[in-house]
């Protein structure tokens, strides 16, 4: 197979790169999920684009990955009636990710009172989300440190997202004052050890999309950092990141992957099409791979007895 995977190789190397994913791209789907293909995927994607465009971007969007939203929400199902439960989103941007999430959990549990923290590094992109408005079809996070990447709303979707934001008079939609309360933005660097005193432990803990850029060493230093503010018992929320990195530091650790609905959290987000050929994209599932099951999980869960929250 290794000597199959680098004839392959010696080919790519002399064609054009536009040609190679030009071909690759009109592969007929059952060829792709043979092994010699994702193996070659894997080469092409460790020798060309791995390395490629480490550019950090402030894209976010409302209600981005469904599936792991309703997994998520599904998880307080047993989660004891009327405390508080924790929820932060590290790197959260200009905040859709982290209304979008309160959006689906408050709708599952109302009952709950939410305590909420966002974090990110920009305190442009910070200010942009505590105030919660946004232009539809414009990127709001033009003032932020990195590239402000895609609209967080375009104008097809504001009628489906009339549960997260209002229409103003104006064009713009805010996001409704009932998922704003209780949020308390912070600008402050994820891999700092402070952030721990800043934000405390926390019942759900999301992490995605912006460790993807750092180098290997520092989004290892990053997501162990992370994982130390997950309370026993509590969900750890991880996309994004180099699939390598990620294996290294969960696989002997005591966070377990949550494998409900695994796929479809795996192919929700449109936005990481184009594997191998792209850093950022999905690599795709494959249950042979040794460690599978937390190489293509998002979603992971500390061992251990929650903790009893008090009540506020």
């Amino acid at each position: 197979m290794l000597n199959q995977v680098m004839g392959i190789s010696v080919v790519m190397r002399r064609m054009p790169r536009r040609v190679l994913r030009t071909l690759w791209a009109g592969m007929p789907p059952g060829m792709m999920k043979t092994t010699l293909v994702y193996r070659s995927g894997r080469y092409i994607y460790h020798r060309y684009s791995r390395e490629a465009a480490k550019v950090q971007s402030h894209y976010t969007h409302f209600m981005r990955n469904p599936p792991l939203l309703e997994v998520l929400a599904g998880t307080l199902s047993d989660h004891a009636k009327g405390p508080t439960l924790r929820v932060a989103s590290i790197g959260c941007s200009t905040g859709a990710e982290l209304y979008s999430t309160l959006y689906v959990l408050k709708a599952k549990r109302p009952d709950l009172n939410f305590i909420s923290h966002g974090l990110d590094i920009s305190s442009g992109v910070v200010e942009v989300a505590a105030r919660g408005v946004y232009r539809p079809d414009q990127a709001a996070g033009v003032a932020g440190l990195y590239t402000a990447g895609r609209a967080e709303v375009s104008s097809d979707d504001v009628e489906k997202l009339s549960g997260i934001v209002e229409a103003l008079p104006d064009g713009t939609v805010r996001v409704w004052d009932s998922l704003r309360k209780n949020i308390t933005w912070l600008t402050a660097d994820a891999t700092d050890p402070k952030v721990a005193d800043l934000i405390g432990e926390q019942d759900i803990l999301i992490a995605n999309n912006f460790m993807g850029p750092m180098d290997d060493g520092l989004a290892e230093k990053c997501l162990r950092n992370l994982m130390r503010l997950v309370v026993p018992g509590g969900y750890l929320v991880i996309d994004g990141i180099d699939l390598d990195v990620k294996m290294k530091v969960l696989k002997d650790s005591r966070f377990k992957p949550v494998l409900m609905r695994q796929d479809d959290i795996w192919l929700a987000d449109e936005s990481k099409k184009g594997w191998p050929w792209l850093r950022w994209s999905r690599e795709p599932l494959n249950r042979n791979e040794r460690g599978w099951e937390i190489r293509y999980s998002v979603i992971f869960r500390l061992a251990g007895q929650p903790n009893q929250p008090s009540n506020p």
